[in-house]
Parts: structure tokens; C-alpha cells; sequence
């Protein structure tokens, strides 16, 4: 009787091993198919980030972003020599001192008077970058 019950024991726990190696062969059979599958979606990706075309920087874009900080830095000194003036006017061509944000920079002059500056930063082929004015 005992080894009946032993024998019966063992056989069960035979039985949930190989149920248990079934199911563990399965997951990893699924397993390894999800991981494929990913892998194809990687090299996929890849493929196409290698074919796209590289993301550049629009044309004249560091060219027009030097110009508008020069324009920014130049208003700011206009408008600081104003605050600071006696009159209240704006400098002569002559007393301007221009940003160094501004060294290298095409600065066309549409108007500088004692009461209003207007100007224009240019490329070298004339096309505006960046513009400036005051009251």
C-alpha cells in the first residue's frame, strides 16, 4: 500500500514535470518569436534612419541668428546711451560704440538722428537678416 502510494506519487510528479516542461517550452517558443519580431523591427528602423536624409540646418539660419543678436545687443546699446544722456538723444554715428556681437556684421543705417535709429543688418549679398528701430 505504501508503495502504492509512493508510486502514485511519483508518477504524479512525473506528470507535472513534463506539464511543466510543455509550458516552459512554450513560453520560451513565444518568447523567442517576440524577440525576433523585435529584432526585425530594429534593423527595419535602422535601415531607414541610415536611408532618410540628415536633418540640416535651413540655409543662412546661423547667419540670420548672429544678425538678430547683434540687432538685440544694438538696440540695447542705443537705447542705454538714451537713458543715460542728459538730452535724452541718441549717439552720433561717431560716439556709437558698437556691440561686439556685432564685429563682422553689414549694418546699413536707415536713420540714426537724436530721436529715432533705424537700421538693418545685411548679408553680403544685401538680403536683410535682422532689423532694429527705436521710437
Amino acid at each position: 500500500m505504501i508503495w502504492v502510494r509512493i508510486g502514485a506519487g511519483v508518477l504524479l510528479s512525473l506528470g507535472l514535470v513534463g506539464c511543466q516542461d510543455r509550458q516552459a517550452r512554450s513560453d520560451n517558443a513565444r518568447l523567442e518569436a517576440r524577440v525576433s519580431a523585435l529584432e526585425q523591427q530594429v534593423k527595419t528602423l535602422k535601415q531607414a534612419q541610415a536611408e532618410a536624409p540628415a536633418a540640416s540646418v535651413p540655409d543662412n539660419f546661423m547667419a540670420r541668428a548672429a544678425a538678430q543678436n547683434c540687432a538685440n545687443d544694438l538696440s540695447r546699446t542705443l537705447e542705454t546711451y538714451r537713458q543715460d544722456s542728459i538730452d535724452g538723444v541718441y549717439p552720433t554715428p561717431a560716439r556709437l560704440m558698437v556691440p561686439d556681437s556685432c564685429v563682422g556684421q553689414k549694418i546699413e543705417w536707415v536713420r540714426l538722428t537724436a530721436k529715432a535709429y533705424a537700421f538693418a543688418l545685411v548679408d553680403e549679398s544685401g538680403a536683410e537678416l535682422a532689423q532694429g528701430s527705436g521710437p
